[in-house]
């Protein structure tokens, strides 16, 4: 790790790659590795971010998992401390909260859009918007085209674990009275991210790819 930014970007990173995987569900267990790899972390430098955020008490980690084989498999769970810090960023990313400054997670701030397909809210909370019909149809066939993908490819569990839980969040953010942009990004890009890395299947993920970008482009 470079410089002070770059690490509490990976340490958001983490927690929010956490809080995606169990939905908030402080009962769900997470390998380090399930967070580490997507997030392309070494052993190290994933031991290093546990350790604050344990510290923290934004998540835990089991004692038994000191006695894996590699840290990667050590056990994590996601604290009440720690979705409230998530939930907190994600709902208004122009703010800090008490661990993360708002320059590490103002990125899924919506900001400001012209002749977009996407309405945004007042300056008070610019991170919920209106979705248009036609996006809220692209949105649909996007998890239509998800839940397709599951039940028809062979992946690793943990990503297929990911994937179901990214789809839950996507139809949920899609039925809300008031999605919040930064949400239905973070789990639009992860899916995206999930089906990029199956590269033994790229011509049947590319047209749902193709759709989520162009969702994305319209969001951000």
């Amino acid at each position: 790790m470079s410089n002070i930014e770059e690490v509490k970007k990976q340490r958001f990173q983490f927690i929010h790659k956490l809080w995606q995987i169990t939905s908030g569900d402080q009962s769900k267990r997470v390998l380090v590795r399930q967070i580490a790899e997507p997030l392309r972390l070494n052993e190290n430098d994933a031991r290093i971010i546990v350790q604050y955020l344990s510290g923290e008490e934004l998540l835990d980690i089991t004692s038994h998992g000191f006695n894996v084989p590699s840290y990667l498999d050590a056990s994590l769970y996601i604290k009440h401390k720690g979705v409230i810090e998530v939930e907190q960023a994600l709902s208004k990313p122009e703010s800090p909260t008490a661990h993360f400054p708002a320059s590490v997670v103002n990125y899924i701030n919506v900001g400001t859009m012209t002749n977009s397909n996407i309405a945004q809210a007042s300056s008070d909370t610019n991170q919920t918007i209106t979705l248009s019909p036609d996006v809220k149809q692209n949105i649909s066939e996007i998890i239509n085209m998800l839940k397709e993908f599951l039940d028809k490819q062979e992946i690793q569990q943990e990503k297929r674990d990911e994937l179901r839980s990214d789809i839950s969040t996507i139809a949920s953010q899609l039925d809300s009275p008031k999605p919040k942009a930064g949400i239905l990004s973070a789990s639009l890009s992860s899916a995206k991210s999930i089906l990029e890395s199956a590269s033994t299947i790229a011509v049947t993920v590319a047209p749902v790819v193709a759709q989520i970008s162009s969702v994305l482009a319209m969001i951000r």
